[in-house]
C-alpha cells in the first residue's frame, strides 16, 4: 500500500514553482474585427501575482488589415510575447500568445491558425515537440521556430517534407519578421486552397451490382462534376478494399431493396470510411425506407427516377454538410465543454482499449482519479464562471504534466481522470501522481482573486486493483475518497485492506437513495430549541431544526444527511417543507399560549438560486397565518458574497414582507462592516465555535466582545449559539438573547411545548420582536 502527501518543492526556482495558466480575454471592438481578439493563454512570472486581466493594446488601437488571420506565438518568456504580438499587430493581424505547450494545443484545437511560431527552448514541451504534436492536426498552418541558437539541425515529417517551415533568428527586426509572416500567411493560405482544390477534385465511389446502372452514374457524375472521376465496384468487399488504398470525395451505393442486404452495404462502408459522406440511391419514395437507410450509416437519400446532375450536386453538398455536422456532433459527444478534455463516456471507451492494448503486452496500467479539494467554496462565492476558468487552468496544468500517449478526462464537477498506459510498476504512477499535485500548488490569480488549488489523488493499477474498466473506475474513485480522508492534497494507492469494502459501498449507496425518499415517506421531522434573554427570564423564540428519523437508524443529526441535500439540490425541497412546517406549528403555538413567540428557520445557498424563495415564503406564512413579522430567517456569510446584488434584491423583497433577516455563525467567513451595512440585516449570531472557548480562550472573548459592539452599532439584535454553562453565559454580557444545551436540547413539539408553558405568563406574552 502506498499514500502520500504532495512532495515539497525543493530545487526549483521561484519563476517554476509559480507557474500557472491563465486566459488573458480582449474583446473585439468596432475599432478592432479581431474576432474575440486576442485570446492570450499567459503566465505571470513574479513572485507576487498570476491574474487574468483584460489587456488593451498598447499605443492606439489599430485596425487588422487581415481580420480574418490570427498567429500563434508560443513563449515562456513574458516580455517576447508581448513584443512578438505588439510587432505582428502592427503589421495588421491578430495575434493569440500562449506561455506553454499545453496551452497551445488546447487554443490550436479551438481556433483555426495561418502561422503558429513557437520558442525552441521552453520547459515541459518544447517549440519542435509542439509543433510535431500540431502538425497532423492542423497540416495547414506555416509552422515557425524562434530561436536564438546559430545553428540548429531541424528534423523533418515522415512523408520527408521539413517539419518545420522558416527560423525565425532572435534577436528578429520588424522588417524581418513582417517578410518572414507575409511569407507564412502565404503559404498557409495555398495549402488551404490545395486541400480544398484536391479534397474537392477527389474520385466518387460508386458501389453498384448493376453495371447499367454504374455506367448510368458514372456518366451522370462525368456531366455533373466534370473533374471528378467516378471508381465503379460490384459487391460491397471491392468497395471497402479500394476505399484503404485510395482517397475519394464520397460515396454513392446504389440500392434495389432497403433489406438487411442493403442496410449491411451502406453499414460496411461506413466502417470502411468513416470520414466519408455516403450517398444512397434507391427507387421507392418510402419514408420509412429513408429513415432506415440513414439509420444504418447514410448521409443523403435520393430517388433514383429524380436523380439527374443538378440533384446530384446537391445531394453531395448536402450529404457533405450533414457529414461535417455529425463528425462535429460526435466530437461533442466526446468532449467536455469546458475545458476540452475527454468526458466521461469518452474515458470508458479509452479505457478498454488502453486496457486491451496492455493485457497483449503483459503490462501495466494506471487509472488515477484527481478531485479538486474545496472546488464547491469557488463556485458558491465567486461564480460558476470563474469556477470554469479555473478548471481550464487545471486542465491545462495536467496537460503539462503527462506524456502524449497519456489520456486526461473531466468527468464532470471537480473531478478528472488520468490513464497512465504502459507502465513497468506502481511507482511510476505514484510519481506522476505527486507530479501533478505539485503542478495545481501556485496560486490561482482569476479576476483579482488568488485560488489556491489543491486535489486528492486515487491510484488504481490493472490489473493488480481490476481487470475491467468499471472495477479500476470504481476502485480509483474509493482511494481518493481515502486520499481526501487523510488529509487532502495528497494521493493514496489503493488497497484490499483498507477503504471501504463492497459491503461499505453499497451500505452508504442505498443510505443516500434513502434520503432521496425521505421526504415522500414523511421521514423527516422538526425539532425546536428555545432562544433566551441573557437573564433567561423570558423566552425569545424557537430555531427549528430538521432531523431525519430513519426506519432503521433511529433519528439521524444533520450533519449525516444534510451535505448530500446540498449537493445533489433536494435541500431545496426539504427546507421549503421544514420552512411550512415550522411555520404551522409556531402559528399553533401562538393561538394557544404564546401570541408572541418568534419563529427562526435557516435558509441554504441552494434555497436563493432560481427566483422562488420569496414566493415559497410568502406561501408559507399565507397557509400557516403566522404573522411575518414573527419569522426570522438565518443566512450565512458567505451567502451573501455570493452574486451579491441578486441576494440583496431577494433580502430585500424578504424584508418588505416584514420578516426578519439574521447572519447565522458570524465571525467564521468575511466579518466585513461593508456588508453589514448593505445588506437590510436584523441580528448577529455570534459562532458556536468562539463561545465554547470563550472562559479559557482570551482571543475568543475579545471576539464575541467585537461582534456585540459591532451588533449593537449598527443597530442590530445579537444572539450567542452554542452555550452550555453559565460560564459562558456570563461573558456574553451585552448580547440580546442566547440558545445552547444550558437551558434546552433541540426537542420534538412536544417536549418544546413543555418548555414554552413554562414561560407562558403576561410578561413573557408582552416581549415583541
Amino acid at each position: 500500500m502506498l499514500q502520500g502527501r504532495r512532495a515539497p518543492n525543493v530545487g526549483k526556482s521561484p519563476r517554476t514553482r509559480l507557474r500557472m495558466n491563465s486566459l488573458k480575454v480582449s474583446h473585439a471592438s468596432a475599432d478592432n474585427p479581431c474576432v474575440d481578439r486576442p485570446l492570450t493563454v499567459s503566465t505571470q512570472t513574479s513572485e507576487q501575482e498570476v491574474e487574468l486581466e483584460h489587456k488593451e493594446p498598447l499605443g492606439p488601437t489599430r485596425t487588422p488589415q487581415h481580420a480574418d488571420q490570427y498567429i500563434l506565438y508560443v513563449d515562456d518568456d513574458a516580455s517576447a510575447r508581448e513584443a512578438f504580438a505588439d510587432a505582428a499587430s502592427s503589421f495588421g493581424y491578430c495575434v493569440d500568445t500562449a506561455e506553454t505547450g499545453g496551452d497551445a494545443l488546447t487554443m490550436a484545437s479551438q481556433r483555426s491558425y495561418e502561422v503558429i511560431a513557437a520558442d525552441l527552448r521552453m520547459p515541459s514541451l518544447n517549440g519542435l515537440a509542439l509543433i510535431q504534436l500540431l502538425r497532423p492536426k492542423r497540416p495547414e498552418a506555416s509552422y515557425l521556430i524562434v530561436t536564438g541558437a546559430s545553428h540548429l539541425d531541424l528534423p523533418e515529417q515522415a512523408s520527408g517534407e521539413p517539419l518545420v517551415d522558416e527560423v525565425v533568428s532572435k534577436p528578429w527586426s520588424l522588417s524581418d519578421l513582417a517578410k518572414i509572416l507575409k511569407r507564412a500567411v502565404d503559404r498557409s493560405q495555398h495549402r488551404r486552397a490545395d486541400s480544398l482544390v484536391q479534397k474537392r477534385n477527389l474520385p466518387i465511389l460508386v458501389l453498384s451490382e448493376s453495371a447499367e446502372d454504374g455506367t448510368f452514374l458514372r456518366r451522370l457524375i462525368a456531366e455533373a462534376l466534370p473533374k471528378n472521376d467516378a471508381h465503379v465496384v460490384k459487391d460491397l468487399s471491392d468497395a471497402v478494399e479500394v476505399s484503404q488504398r485510395r482517397d475519394f470525395q464520397s460515396i454513392i451505393v446504389k440500392i434495389e431493396t432497403a433489406d438487411s442486404s442493403a442496410l449491411e452495404k451502406i453499414a460496411g462502408l461506413r466502417r470502411a470510411a468513416p470520414e466519408l459522406p455516403i450517398i444512397a440511391i434507391g427507387n421507392s419514395d418510402d419514408d420509412d425506407r429513408e429513415q432506415k437507410v440513414l439509420t444504418a450509416g447514410a448521409s443523403d437519400y435520393v430517388i433514383e427516377k429524380k436523380l439527374d446532375s443538378y440533384h446530384l450536386r446537391r445531394s453531395l453538398r448536402l450529404a457533405s454538410e450533414r457529414k461535417s455536422l455529425e463528425d462535429r456532433l460526435a466530437y461533442l459527444a466526446e468532449r467536455d465543454p469546458v475545458t476540452g478534455l475527454a468526458n466521461r463516456a469518452a474515458l470508458r471507451d479509452e479505457l478498454s482499449r488502453a486496457i486491451a492494448r496492455v493485457h497483449q503486452r503483459h503490462n501495466r496500467l494506471a487509472l488515477l482519479f484527481l478531485d479538486l479539494d474545496r472546488f464547491k467554496n469557488v463556485n458558491e462565492s465567486l461564480g460558476h464562471d470563474l469556477g470554469d476558468r479555473l478548471l481550464q487552468v487545471v486542465a491545462n496544468r495536467l496537460l503539462e504534466n503527462l506524456r502524449d500517449v497519456d489520456i486526461a478526462a473531466r468527468l464532470g464537477g471537480d473531478e478528472f481522470a488520468i490513464v497512465l498506459e504502459g507502465l513497468r510498476n506502481e511507482e511510476e504512477a505514484v510519481a506522476t501522481a505527486q507530479r501533478l499535485l505539485e503542478a495545481l500548488t501556485p496560486p490561482a490569480r482569476l479576476q483579482g482573486y488568488e485560488i489556491a488549488c489543491t486535489g486528492s489523488i486515487g491510484i488504481a493499477i490493472y490489473p493488480d486493483h481490476g481487470e475491467t474498466g468499471a472495477e479500476l473506475m470504481q476502485h480509483a474513485d474509493r482511494a481518493m475518497y481515502r486520499a481526501k480522508q487523510n488529509g487532502r492534497d495528497g494521493y493514496h494507492l489503493y488497497s484490499n485492506k483498507d477503504g471501504e469494502s463492497r459491503s461499505g459501498v453499497l451500505e452508504r449507496l442505498q443510505f443516500e437513495s434513502s434520503i432521496r425518499h425521505a421526504l415522500e415517506r414523511d421521514q423527516y421531522v422538526v425539532f425546536f430549541q428555545p432562544q433566551l434573554t441573557l437573564d433567561r427570564k423570558q423566552l425569545v423564540g424557537m430555531e427549528a431544526l430538521v432531523r431525519w428519523q430513519h426506519p432503521e437508524l433511529g433519528l439521524v443529526l444533520p450533519g449525516r444527511f444534510m451535505p448530500f441535500l446540498e449537493s445533489s439540490g433536494l435541500i431545496k425541497g426539504v427546507g421549503e417543507w421544514v420552512l411550512r412546517t415550522a411555520c404551522r406549528q409556531v402559528k399553533e403555538w401562538q393561538d394557544y399560549m404564546f401570541p408572541h413567540l418568534r419563529l427562526s428557520v435557516n435558509l441554504s445557498a441552494r434555497q436563493f438560486e432560481g427566483s422562488d424563495l420569496v414566493v415559497s415564503v410568502e406561501r408559507a406564512l399565507a397557509e400557516s397565518g403566522l404573522p411575518a413579522t414573527h419569522l426570522e430567517l438565518e443566512i450565512t456569510e458567505s451567502l451573501l458574497m455570493k452574486d451579491t446584488e441578486r441576494t440583496r434584491s431577494t433580502l430585500l423583497e424578504l424584508k418588505a414582507l416584514g420578516v426578519r433577516i439574521a447572519i447565522d455563525d458570524f465571525g467564521t467567513g468575511y466579518s466585513s462592516l461593508a456588508y453589514l451595512t448593505t445588506f437590510p440585516l436584523d441580528c448577529l449570531k455570534i459562532d458556536r465555535s468562539f463561545v465554547h472557548d470563550i472562559t479559557t480562550n482570551e482571543d475568543d472573548r475579545t471576539v464575541a466582545d467585537a461582534i456585540i459592539g459591532l451588533g449593537h452599532s449598527l443597530r442590530l439584535d445579537v444572539m450567542a449559539e452554542g452555550v452550555e454553562t453559565q460560564e459562558q453565559l456570563e461573558l456574553l454580557k451585552g448580547c440580546d438573547g442566547f440558545q445552547g444545551f444550558l437551558v434546552s436540547r433541540p426537542e420534538p413539539p412536544k417536549t418544546a411545548r413543555a418548555f414554552i408553558e413554562q414561560y407562558r405568563n403576561p410578561e413573557s406574552a408582552s416581549l415583541a420582536p
